[in-house]
C-alpha cells in the first residue's frame, strides 16, 4: 500500500467514524426532525452518502452511469438535475435504515480505496466529476473535510433540540 493511499484511507476512515458517532448519537425522535432552520440529521447523513457514492467510487474506478442520488444538496441545478432519482435510503426513512444504508457506502468508499489501481493516487490523477473535471486526491481529501462540515452540522443539531447543554445552560 502506498503512503498516499494509507494517509487517505486513514483520513476517511477517521472522520467516517466520527460521522458515524454523532449520527448513531442523535435520537431516533429527533432525526428526521426539521431543525429551526437547516436540515434534519437524516439529510446530512444521505447527503454525505450521496456524495461519498458521487465521489469516491467514481473517481477511483470509474463512473457507473447508472448510479442516480437524491441528496446532493443542488438539486436545482442541470447537472444535479441529471443524475437525480432514487437512492439508497430516503430522508423519511427510520433512523436504523438509514444509518444502514450509510455505513454500507462509507463502508464500501473505503474498500474501493483499496481496490483502486495506484495510479488513482498520483497528483497527476483525473477524473470526470459531476460538473467538472477534478484531480482525485483533492476529491478525496476535501470528501473528508466535507464530511467533517456535516458532521459538525449534525452536532449543532443536538443545540436546536437541547440535547446537550449549551455552554452556560447549567444550573449551578
Amino acid at each position: 500500500m502506498t503512503d498516499v493511499r494509507s494517509l487517505v484511507t486513514a483520513a476517511l476512515a477517521a472522520e467516517f467514524r466520527a460521522f458515524g458517532d454523532v449520527l448513531s448519537g442523535c435520537p431516533a425522535e429527533h432525526f428526521n426532525t426539521p431543525p429551526r432552520s437547516g436540515h434534519t440529521a437524516a439529510w446530512h447523513a444521505l447527503h454525505v452518502m450521496d456524495w461519498t457514492r458521487a465521489m469516491i467510487q467514481p473517481g477511483l474506478l470509474g463512473a457507473d452511469p447508472e448510479l442516480t442520488y437524491g441528496y446532493l444538496g443542488f438539486e436545482d441545478q442541470p447537472w444535479a438535475q441529471a443524475v437525480s432519482g432514487p437512492t439508497l435510503a430516503r430522508e423519511q426513512d427510520s433512523k436504523d435504515v438509514i444509518l444502514e444504508a450509510v455505513q454500507g457506502v462509507l463502508t464500501d468508499a473505503l474498500e474501493a480505496i483499496q481496490a483502486a489501481p495506484d495510479g488513482r493516487f498520483t497528483s497527476e490523477a483525473m477524473w470526470g466529476a459531476l460538473k467538472k473535471p477534478r484531480p482525485v486526491l483533492e476529491s478525496l481529501l476535501y470528501h473528508a473535510t466535507h464530511t467533517a462540515y456535516h458532521r459538525g452540522q449534525v452536532r449543532q443539531l443536538s443545540f436546536d433540540f437541547k440535547i446537550i447543554p449549551t455552554p452556560g445552560s447549567m444550573v449551578n
